[in-house]
């Protein structure tokens, strides 16, 4: 357990693996910053090597969970419901909606979750955590589908997207209503898994942060962390001149920048605030 009055701080790198760039951003921040966590999508180009040299590295890694992104670790024929016709997942907006509609069979997001958890034991080894790219573990209908593979592999902990809504910075009215509903969501599932004994960390920091990611507010952050765990949920990533929007984004440099900067120590030691992973709390 941890004592009272602690102050402790899990930066959880998402994305790792999905591919050369971001891994190399976030082992950066790893070696060089703050970072002591991250989350392995499974099925990208640079997911084999990433689980590898994390696990060679001793970088603490949860699964994230993956059903709106990439191809699939199933064979097509095995989980339809959830792959377009040319065999790639549906886009995240249309996997929410079908989710909502409860027309994906459970049994194929359960039959993908079993594949995703299998290959993870297989290039990493048992993850710290499940957490999922586009916050699906906490949908209502998906949650049920992942309890059976949670106990069946011994996992104890998920992240929980409930965010604190107080920062100085503007953010924009569509991020605004985006977070209020994750959180929401967020809420209810927080309910679902711990009536399964299945916990989380005290707070969550970062869709916030998203699209506002600088120094000056990472500082402020921290200078205001609560006590008990924190995860602080962070995207950062090297340069690159391919990918999707969110990866072009130049806040990837930003926030790699700002997780290894070298001022951040001093701040964490006078804010009395102890870096974790989550394999710290298990």
């Amino acid at each position: 357990m941890i004592p009272p009055m602690t102050k402790r701080l899990i930066v959880n790198a998402d994305d790792l693996g999905i591919n050369p760039q971001r891994t190399h951003g976030i082992f950066l921040c790893f070696e060089e910053g703050i970072v002591r966590s991250a989350s392995v999508l499974p099925n990208f180009s640079d997911s084999n090597q990433a689980a590898k040299h994390a696990r060679e590295r001793g970088l603490s890694c949860g699964l994230h969970f993956n059903i709106t992104e990439g191809a699939a670790l199933c064979k097509q024929a095995d989980i339809e419901t959830l792959l377009t016709p040319d065999g790639f997942f549906h886009a995240r907006n249309i996997v929410q909606r079908l989710l909502d509609e409860e027309k994906i069979d459970p049994m194929h997001i359960e039959r993908e979750a079993r594949a995703q958890m299998e290959w993870m034991f297989d290039h990493y080894g048992a993850p710290s955590h499940l957490d999922s790219h586009h916050n699906v573990h906490i949908h209502p209908f998906v949650i049920p589908r992942l309890l059976p593979i949670l106990d069946r592999f011994g996992i104890g902990l998920v992240r929980i997207t409930r965010e604190y809504f107080e920062t100085p910075w503007e953010v924009e009215p569509e991020q605004l209503k985006y977070v209020a509903e994750v959180s929401k969501k967020a809420e209810e599932a927080f309910a679902l898994y711990s009536a399964h004994g299945i916990r989380t960390t005290d707070h969550f920091r970062g869709l916030l942060l998203a699209k506002n990611a600088s120094l000056k507010n990472l500082r402020h952050i921290l200078s205001r962390l609560p006590e008990g765990t924190t995860e602080l949920m962070v995207h950062p990533g090297s340069p690159t001149s391919t990918g999707d929007d969110f990866e072009l984004d130049p806040q990837r440099q930003t926030e790699l920048r700002m997780l290894t900067d070298d001022t951040i120590p001093e701040l964490l030691k006078t804010q009395k605030i102890e870096l974790a992973s989550f394999a710290d709390i298990l």
